[in-house]
Parts: C-alpha cells; sequence; structure tokens
C-alpha cells in the first residue's frame, strides 16, 4: 500500500509539472519562478532576472496601515511587493469585501454604528458573538471605517479608509500596473493574490463564494484583460521564453475543495486558469493527509505553511516533499513585533533571511513589505549561519593580535606539546584555552567597550547566537485553532 501511494504522488506531481509547463507555453507565467530568469545573488541581477523571493503584502501594507484598506495596499504597491494579498468574505447582497474576519467588530467601528446589530453564531461547534459581513449590505457598509489590529502600530489613520470591495481593489490594481508604472517606466508587474474566508461557513448557509468570485470577476470592465484572456488581450509576461512577471492572478484557501470547484468553474468559462496555493496551519502541515490532498489536487501550484512549519522540525522534509510536486512554498507570515518572531531569532530579517537563503522557501507573506523586498534584492552572498559568524570572529581576534589566518599562535602552544610528554600535552591544551579566552575577552573588549563611558549602551557585535538553538515561538502560538474556520484567524 505504501508503494502504491508513492506511485501516486509521484503521478500527481508529474501532472503539476505538466501543468507548469503549460502556463508557460500558453502565456501564463508558472508561480515557480524559472531559475533562469531569477537569483539570489546580488551582482546578478539585471532587466531579465529578478529576485528568486516573491513578496506577498499580507492584508497590504499592514504593519503601516490599517489592514485591507486601499492606501494599506496601495502604499504596498510603492514598496515594491509583487502582490497584493486581499481576504474576501460576502455581505448580505452577495458581494465580495476585505476583512480578514466575518466579525467585523474586531477591526472596524461598526458597533458604533449598528449598536444594535450584534448577534451569536455556531461555527464548527463554538459559538462566537459579532457583527458579521453577512448580516449587512455592501451600501450599509459603505458608512463603516476600518482600524489598525495590532497593539503597539500606528493608529494615526484609524476610522479614516472604509472597507473595499473586490471591485475597488481591482481597480486599484489596475490604474497602478496600466496607468502609474508606465509613468514610471516601470516593467514589473503586481499582481494580486485572494484568499477566500470562511467558505464552509457559507456552503451551510447555500452561498459558494467560489461562485460569486467567478461572476465578480466576469463583471469587472478590467479583470478579463488582467486575468484570463478570454479576448487575447492578456499579456501575462512569459509571451517570450527570457522574460518573467508573476502571475496577474493567484487564489489561496485552507479548503480544497473550494480550490478544486473554482479551477472547474475557470476551465467552465475558458478563462486562464490561475495558480492556486493551498494553506496550512502548523498543526496539519507534516499530516499524511495535507500531502495526500496535495496529491490529489494535480492542478496546485503551490502551498502556504505556517512558518513554523519550516522552522521546526520537519521544516527541511516539507521543502523536499514541495519540491517532488514542484511547488512553490510561500509560508506566512512575516511581522516585526519579537512577539510573532520565532524565538530562534533575534529579529524578523534574520529569521525571513534564514527562511529564504537556507530553507529554500520561494516567497513570504509579510506585513512589512520593505522587510521582503529588500530581503529578495539583497539576496543570500552575505548570509551566514551563527556557526560561520563566530569563526569569522575568531579569525579575526588571530589577525588583530598577530595570530595569522592559519591560527599559528594556537598551533605553536599545540605543537609544542605534541613533542614532549603526556604532561607537556596537558599544559599545552590548557595555556591554549587560557590564551584563546585571553584574546576573545581582549577582543570583545576592544571592539566593544573601548572609549565608553559610564552606562553607554553597548551595541551588539552581529552574532545572534539564538541562531544556533533551535526554539518554538511563543505566546501567539495560541492563536491557531486548527481544523476550524477559526485558523484563518492567524494568517
Amino acid at each position: 500500500m505504501q508503494q502504491l501511494a508513492l506511485i501516486l504522488l509521484l503521478l500527481s506531481s508529474l501532472c503539476s509539472h505538466i501543468s507548469a509547463l503549460h502556463y508557460l507555453e500558453s502565456g501564463q507565467c508558472p508561480l515557480l519562478i524559472p531559475s533562469s530568469l531569477s537569483t539570489k545573488s546580488t551582482d546578478q541581477l539585471s532587466k531579465k532576472r529578478r529576485p528568486n523571493l516573491i513578496t506577498i503584502a499580507h492584508r497590504g501594507a499592514s504593519f503601516s496601515l490599517p489592514e485591507h484598506s486601499l492606501p494599506a495596499y496601495r502604499l504596498a504597491l510603492e514598496l515594491g511587493t509583487d502582490y497584493i494579498e486581499p481576504d474576501l468574505v460576502a455581505t448580505k447582497d452577495g458581494k465580495l469585501i476585505a476583512v480578514h474576519n466575518i466579525d467585523l467588530n474586531i477591526t472596524t467601528n461598526i458597533q458604533n454604528v449598528y449598536p444594535d446589530r450584534n448577534k451569536i453564531i455556531e461555527i464548527d461547534g463554538q459559538e462566537i458573538s459579532g457583527y458579521f459581513a453577512f448580516d449587512f449590505t455592501l451600501e450599509e457598509l459603505s458608512t463603516i471605517r476600518v482600524k489598525q489590529r495590532i497593539q503597539g502600530r500606528s493608529t494615526a489613520f484609524d476610522y479614516q479608509f472604509p472597507i473595499p470591495s473586490l471591485g475597488d481593489i481591482l481597480d486599484l490594481l489596475h490604474d497602478w500596473n496600466y496607468n502609474v508604472h508606465p509613468i514610471q517606466n516601470q516593467t514589473k508587474r503586481a499582481g494580486i493574490y485572494v484568499e477566500l474566508k470562511y467558505p464552509n461557513y457559507y456552503m451551510d448557509q447555500n452561498v459558494s463564494l467560489a461562485d460569486i468570485l467567478i461572476e465578480e470577476m466576469k463583471q469587472h470592465d478590467h479583470a478579463d484583460e488582467m486575468f484570463f484572456n478570454t479576448k487575447n488581450q492578456t499579456k501575462f509576461g512569459c509571451e517570450e521564453r527570457d522574460s518573467y512577471q508573476v502571475p496577474p492572478l493567484v487564489v489561496q484557501s485552507f479548503h480544497s475543495e473550494t480550490l478544486h470547484r473554482l479551477s472547474t468553474q475557470f476551465l467552465h468559462y475558458e478563462m486562464a486558469l490561475p495558480p492556486f496555493v493551498l494553506l496550512v496551519t502548523e498543526k496539519n502541515c507534516h499530516m499524511p493527509t495535507f500531502w495526500y490532498d496535495v496529491g490529489r489536487l494535480g492542478f496546485l501550484s503551490g502551498v502556504g505553511p505556517d512558518k513554523e512549519c519550516l522552522l521546526g522540525d520537519g521544516g527541511q522534509e516539507f521543502m523536499i516533499k514541495s519540491k517532488t510536486f514542484d511547488l512553490a512554498v510561500h509560508p506566512w507570515t512575516t511581522r516585526a513585533e519579537v512577539v510573532f518572531v520565532d524565538s530562534s531569532y533575534a529579529t524578523a530579517e534574520d529569521e525571513l533571511r534564514w527562511l529564504y537563503c537556507i530553507r529554500g522557501i520561494n516567497g513570504m507573506f509579510t506585513e512589512n513589505v520593505d522587510l521582503g523586498v529588500i530581503a529578495g534584492i539583497r539576496g543570500c552572498d552575505d548570509f551566514m549561519t551563527a556557526e560561520e559568524l563566530f569563526e569569522e570572529d575568531i579569525t579575526e581576534v588571530e589577525e588583530k593580535v598577530g595570530g595569522g589566518l592559519n591560527g599559528t599562535i594556537s598551533k605553536k602552544i599545540c605543537g609544542e606539546g605534541e613533542n614532549g610528554n603526556g604532561a607537556l600535552r596537558t599544559f599545552g591544551s590548557m595555556a591554549t584555552g587560557i590564551a584563546i579566552g585571553i584574546l576573545m575577552s581582549f577582543f570583545f573588549s576592544w571592539k566593544f567597550g573601548g572609549g565608553r563611558k559610564g552606562n553607554d549602551e553597548i551595541p551588539s557585535s552581529g552574532i545572534s547566537m539564538k541562531t544556533i538553538h533551535r526554539g518554538k515561538m511563543k505566546g501567539m502560538q495560541t492563536l491557531s485553532t486548527a481544523d476550524s474556520d477559526l485558523e484563518m484567524e492567524i494568517i
């Protein structure tokens, strides 16, 4: 049975690979950037060769501005993101709006505007009290304003921006790609990376978010030209072999059946098939059932795991399996606040660069868009692990005190010990340890303590010893409620 399962997985992987080739041949660029058109080296960047890291602006530039607002999306585009990422839910009158949670009270002032519209619903056996998007029409929500969700971020723009509809976001993206970029002589096109939220709950109410998405895309003035090419007007960016643009539309979901339904619908209406990405939580990413779903969905272009799936045990295995299926790996989510950074890293930048340069991810959801863009441009030429940094500093110590690159001081002591008896060798070892300790103390005192008086702050040496220890993120992990629509609150 295990051999049969392996054969089925390999066949599914082959189907995925053929599908990716089909995108390229028909002009639709693959989500997995061809290695000949991307690089992790700054020196190799060019007009035809871009960074190998795709930046996905998680709910827009949501570190700086209230999430899922048109200004947050626009700022992300100005910062150089590859994708803006709206979460979509449906209103009472069947319109898609961008909001992370169906309870609008989490990120808006709806309680103040409609104080009597609160109610209790049940999702996956849990009772939830709130002001839910599906109880309001699009017109009613036009008076609602959004706010910053995460404590410690700027509240200067709270309650200034409305909830955008999908149509509003598509208009913004079209204006950016077709009007703003030509003025700036820019060639990089941005895309939209949509997630349908709570599709199972909506299906229980006889509402299909997949069907609504298809209908709104069909009705929008620019959607066909931007995404679907039914009139042979779309410039995907891979019409020539030596060119690449990110696919203009990507659809993601935790629910495989939603992706399957969408793929069928796109094909039914003869729309160009966008890349599909299956999301997964830390709890489920190493489960055989997840990889069974991946193998069953032969049309997938990528997987979107919780970043802890890659930082913790099993991370390398996850990457290997993803490559077996020829899938892009886009984990979530980079946030600058220390509470969201894995305890093995000093900063979000350290964490992101390790995921990119060592683990080998292909893209990253980030709320600090500048971090993602800079990490891609910076590449991995100068990336060093903690062990490599430590060795570099030891070498620098020996150079400062005249020991040379080959460690002649320690070799001289040890060499003399080897030529004598056991006692002398023991003494040589002790002397070596003492000498190295003195040299290291002298070096660090000279490098970081010289010229300082009083209680002046001593900066970090640049050696993040945290990276030697692989730990788990504390605190915010409790946000995840796996096997439930509620689990999506964390991404």
